[in-house]
């Protein structure tokens, strides 16, 4: 009877560790959603793309890092023609300055024509020749992030909204607004590698491709748990026999 009474009073203890046990191991199995690339990137090169009435492609780019070569960025533009199969054309490169005397506020920026970037055709754009083109630079040149806008273009259900694999993440948003002038498509990219052979971001075209999926974190057996819960079953078990070899008191007169 004595070890009934002790295990009973230890009982409320034993349940609520078993709890806490338990809401411990489900709280450490979900996955914490990433933040948004929006929220935690800043890109290293801004690509402003607008589709000409007579069908090529305009692009402006800006690279944010200040005294960035412009050699460098006219070959990576020779480069990006190479991958999209189309010779870049007026291609004009310069140091676009903010503040005179201020070494931080020049950026170099480019502007040219060429074609494939936007396929209106298939309702998707290409981002992958970019990815390619400035990706393996040299220090300090690395380019690790690439924003990208395109000027009128409305989303469709073939463009990217949320992607990852090995060599890239991509995330896409829209310009939610009724002036034609200010509609767009956002994307923001963030290299995971800077070999171009291996950048996989689809084209418009290709068959849906699920992002990879990060394998679940599984909490496993609580042994622990199922131990205090056995325990406090027992102190359970133990008390109810007590109570029946006791029986059921005798009536007085």
């Amino acid at each position: 009877m004595l070890c009934t009474v002790r295990l009973m009073r230890f009982l409320p203890l034993l349940l609520l560790l078993g709890l806490l046990r338990v809401a411990v191991a489900q709280s450490q199995s979900i996955p914490q959603a990433e933040p948004s690339l929006y929220a935690s990137l800043v890109p290293d090169v801004s690509v402003s793309v607008k589709k000409h009435p007579l069908g090529p492609d305009l692009v402006e780019i800006t690279m944010k890092a200040a005294g960035y070569p412009p050699k460098l960025l006219a070959a990576q533009i020779q480069a990006l023609g190479g991958y999209l199969k189309s010779e870049p054309r007026t291609v004009q490169v310069w140091d676009y300055v903010l503040e005179e005397g201020n070494p931080s506020m020049h950026f170099t920026k480019a502007t040219f024509a060429v074609d494939g970037v936007i396929n209106r055709q298939l309702g998707s754009v290409r981002l992958n020749p970019f990815a390619k083109a400035f990706a393996a630079g040299t220090k300090p040149w690395i380019v690790n992030s690439l924003d990208f806008h395109f000027e009128g273009e409305v989303p469709t259900d073939k463009m990217i909204k949320l992607w990852r694999s090995k060599s890239a993440v991509v995330e896409g948003r829209y310009a939610n607004t009724k002036d034609p002038r200010l509609a767009g498509v956002e994307f923001r990219v963030k290299l995971l590698t800077q070999d171009p052979s291996k950048m996989d971001i689809p084209e418009p075209g290709d068959a849906p491709i699920q992002p990879e999926k990060k394998p679940s974190q599984s909490s496993g057996t609580d042994w622990t748990a199922i131990t205090v819960f056995l325990v406090a079953a027992a102190a359970v078990g133990a008390l109810v026999y007590s109570l029946l070899l006791r029986g059921r008191p005798k009536a007085r007169f």
